[in-house]
C-alpha cells in the first residue's frame, strides 16, 4: 500500500511577514503629515489622512499556505510602521503598514511615505460612532481642513 502522504510534510509554505507592535498609538507628527505625499482620488475614490502610527517589527515567517499556521521564525526582522488613515468626516478608516527607515535611534516612514491616500469607500472600515468626532477633529488640527 502506497501513499502520497509524507510525514513531515507540512503543504505548500510561502515567506509572509507578520507585525510585532513596539510601541502604542500616537498621533502623527506634524511633519509627516506636511511632507507626506498625496495621491489624488479617481472619480469613485475618497481622500484618506493619516492621523495615527505606531512602530514595530515586521518579521519575516514560513507559513503554511494552506492554514495559515506559522512553520518557523522568525527568519528576519525590519523596523515597520503602522498608519491609521481616516476620512475628513471621521466615519471611515484604514490601517496600512509598511517599512520604516531607522534614523539617530528613531524610526521614521519611507521616503515615498503618502499622508493622505485615496481609495474606493469599500476598501476602508466604518468607524464607531464614539470615534468620529475624535478623528475629525485630528484631521482638521493637522491639515488646517474647515
Amino acid at each position: 500500500m502506497s501513499s502520497k502522504y509524507r510525514r513531515g510534510d507540512t503543504g505548500p509554505k510561502k515567506l509572509k511577514w507578520r507585525w510585532k507592535d513596539e510601541t502604542d498609538n500616537r498621533s502623527l507628527p506634524q511633519s509627516w503629515a506636511d511632507n507626506g505625499r498625496t495621491e489624488s482620488p479617481e472619480e469613485d475614490e475618497v481622500q484618506l489622512y493619516a492621523i495615527q502610527c505606531r512602530a514595530g517589527l515586521l518579521l519575516e515567517w514560513l507559513v503554511n499556505t494552506r492554514t495559515g499556521k506559522l512553520l518557523r521564525g522568525p527568519l528576519s526582522e525590519k523596523p515597520g510602521i503602522r498608519v491609521l488613515y481616516v476620512t475628513a468626516d471621521g466615519e471611515h478608516a484604514v490601517v496600512e503598514e509598511s517599512e520604516a527607515r531607522e534614523v539617530d535611534g528613531s524610526w521614521k516612514p519611507p521616503k515615498q511615505f503618502a499622508s493622505i491616500i485615496a481609495k474606493h469607500p469599500e476598501e476602508a472600515d466604518p468607524v464607531p460612532d464614539s470615534s468620529q468626532d475624535h478623528y475629525r477633529r485630528s484631521v482638521r488640527d493637522l491639515y488646517d481642513l474647515e
